[in-house]
């Protein structure tokens, strides 16, 4: 007699981990790490995926009485990573890549 094996689907905090993390890993954490101040990520759920997204500017932000301002978000990061993580199954498929 088979068994069948039940699959369990990944929640979306587990596939947003995955690919921010995957994100980070192939812009190199420390490049990450060390411009923390000017990185950005992002992430949304469509059909059985996640959407993740991370973003490094090579341009200091401005200040403003001490606190930081963005005066532009018509501009893309200089390097920036997004991939798509199913749901399914975790795989991770990388849609654009601008690496330092």
């Amino acid at each position: 007699m088979c068994r069948k094996e039940e699959v369990s689907m990944l929640t979306f905090e587990q596939a947003k981990k995955i690919g921010l993390d995957a994100c980070t890993e192939k812009l190199g954490k420390e490049f990450v790490r060390n411009h923390a101040d000017t990185t950005s990520s992002a992430y949304g759920k469509h059909d059985d995926e996640v959407y993740c997204f991370v973003g490094v500017s090579d341009s200091p932000r401005k200040s403003f009485n001490g606190k930081s301002l963005r005066l532009s978000s018509d501009r893309k990061p200089a390097y920036r990573a997004s991939c798509n993580v199913s749901l399914k199954d975790g795989k991770t498929t990388f849609i654009e890549c601008v690496l330092p």
